[in-house]
């Protein structure tokens, strides 16, 4: 029995969560709380340009002064609401978290958050279980997937490095066999990129690993038709989704996978610390959780078992959520590539750039990584910060791809052209006359 009166823990909380369980959208209240421009009607590829809405959308984030912040491939920021709401149920749930904590979990969590991320995979609830991050989420498939010696994963040189490291402890471990497929940069269009992993894929193929898209270049994957491929030798697909989930419009149904993963913090903007789990209910008996759970969780819920959680991360993704319902990830798809097709062309003028994604739609969501010849992407990177204050992401250093020694560049919706203007005419500088300017 509860020690609080449910109706006071929620008042408390500000959460006023009547009824949410049979909503069809998230909490009205969230709606107020992010202070964002009403979405237009006006189609996606034309609001792109719309930079009175842009920057409506960007009140709505206490972005730091005298910063271009160009890195929102690795960790977005959370709009303030978000912010605030984690402050509150920290605050909130500490006080009393033997109890409080427990509510959040069921009234919150399982109410309202976990229903918003299966209407975004187009999925069931009961399909999709809440983990850590999308690493934990492809680790669990990717240890856990009953593999024998000789069992071959197709994988490519381009997936993440921490599921690369997951498979290559499953060869050390069960003497399973990978088939790396190795993409050049930059790819010709998608049907190349398919043609890679179909020629990979055989008879022994159990598993394929697909990373949508690649978190080094920014190449989005034919999954369809590789999963196409993969069913027809009866293997699995798994598709890493973090660089794509909230970005790029799809369902599970649509992508054809079996399993796939992702992290809230990325094109969700939502805290770090939750990511989501989905697998196809038929796959769930026989794949083994990464931290085993008590006897009576069963279903998908067995993958969300960890521990005790700090439950106000989940929680506080609510606002988040709100503001990806409002916005649609075709108008968030518009805008990004609206922004990088805009900088790319200046870039890609430049003596001797060269770009690792092309501008098909096919081929990217808004990232992109360039390199300039005869500069380090690590110096550059380092110049960039500490002359300019633009942050962009080094992608070079990694052994299992030499090839790539550029700088990843990635903007967020509410990024202004001016900004990846100011970008481009540092580069072509540089370009000129190299780093000593």
């Amino acid at each position: 029995m509860s020690v609080v009166p449910r109706r006071d823990f929620l008042t408390q909380l500000g959460a006023g969560l009547a009824g949410v369980g049979a909503a069809p959208s998230l909490l009205a209240a969230e709606v107020a709380r992010l202070s964002v421009p009403p979405v237009a009607d006006a189609p996606p590829e034309r609001l792109a340009q719309d930079e009175a809405f842009w920057a409506g959308i960007r009140r709505a984030f206490d972005a730091p002064a005298g910063v271009v912040n160009l890195d929102h491939g690795n960790i977005n920021p959370a709009p303030r609401a978000v912010i605030e709401r984690h402050l509150r149920h920290v605050r909130e749930t500490q006080q009393f978290p033997a109890q409080r904590m427990f509510a959040l979990y069921q009234e919150v969590s399982q109410r309202a958050v976990k229903p918003a991320l299966a209407r975004l995979l187009g999925v069931p609830d009961a399909e999709v279980a809440v983990v850590r991050n999308a690493t934990e989420a492809m680790d669990t498939v990717l240890l856990g997937v009953p593999l024998k010696p000789g069992d071959e994963v197709v994988c490519s040189a381009h997936d993440y490095y921490a599921m690369l490291d997951a498979l290559e402890q499953r060869r050390a471990r069960d003497g399973i066999v990978l088939r790396m497929v190795r993409p050049p940069v930059p790819l010709p269009d998608a049907d190349a990129l398919a043609a890679l992993y179909e020629r990979e894929i055989g008879p022994r193929t159990r598993l394929v690993l697909v990373t949508h898209p690649s978190n080094l270049t920014g190449q989005l994957a034919p999954v369809r038709r590789i999963a196409d491929a993969a069913h027809r030798v009866g293997a699995e697909l798994a598709v890493d989704g973090a660089q794509s989930m909230a970005l790029v419009p799809y369902t599970m149904a649509e992508l054809g996978c079996d399993y796939y993963g992702a992290s809230l913090h990325k094109w969700l903007m939502a805290p770090v610390g939750a990511g989501v789990l989905w697998m196809r209910p038929a796959h769930v008996a026989k794949v083994w959780p990464l931290v085993p759970a008590p006897p009576h969780v069963q279903g998908i819920e067995r993958y969300s078992w960890s521990g005790t959680y700090p439950e106000h991360v989940l929680a506080s993704a609510l606002p988040a959520l709100e503001l990806h319902e409002r916005l649609g990830t075709a108008r968030k798809l518009a805008r990004m590539r609206y922004l990088a097709g805009a900088f790319r062309a200046r870039v890609a003028a430049l003596p001797g750039a060269r770009l690792y994604t092309t501008d098909a739609p096919d081929a990217s969501c808004g990232i992109t990584t360039l390199e300039l010849p005869n500069v380090e992407a690590a110096a550059l990177q380092k110049f960039l910060w500490e002359r300019h204050r633009i942050f962009v992401q080094d992608m070079s250093g990694d052994a299992r791809t030499p090839e790539i020694r550029g700088i990843r560049v990635t903007p967020n919706v509410y990024t202004t052209p001016g900004e990846l203007v100011r970008l481009a005419d540092v580069l072509a500088t540089v370009a000129r006359r190299g780093l000593g300017t």
